[in-house]
């Protein structure tokens, strides 16, 4: 599972006792999907970390949005755009880690 956490943009994650929000999580099959999709950057890894700031959650929904209808599934469009939306209605971006 990828997991999401929400972090804001002036977050060190470096820093000692941080804690963050999981918001949900996405599996292997549907990374992929939005990697062919063109939604997940090709060279991320399903099993690393990376993280989005605000301003690149706001691009990827809008991204999501204008994607066709058949290049995704609707179960994967629905789940990573709530994870999205979750992201933008808190002002945060987003962190995933995979396990």
């Amino acid at each position: 599972m990828l997991d999401f956490y929400l972090v804001s943009d002036s977050q060190n994650l470096s820093s000692k006792g941080l804690t963050l929000e999981r918001i949900g999580g996405i599996e292997y099959e549907v990374f992929v999907e939005l990697q062919v999709a063109g939604i997940i950057e090709p060279w991320l890894d399903y099993y690393g970390k990376f993280r989005w700031g605000n301003e690149l959650v706001i691009r990827k929904q809008q991204q999501l949005h204008r994607l066709p209808a058949a290049a995704v599934s609707p179960g994967t469009r629905a789940a990573f755009a709530a994870l999205l939306q979750f992201a933008v209605q808190a002002h945060c971006g987003l962190l995933a880690e995979g396990d």
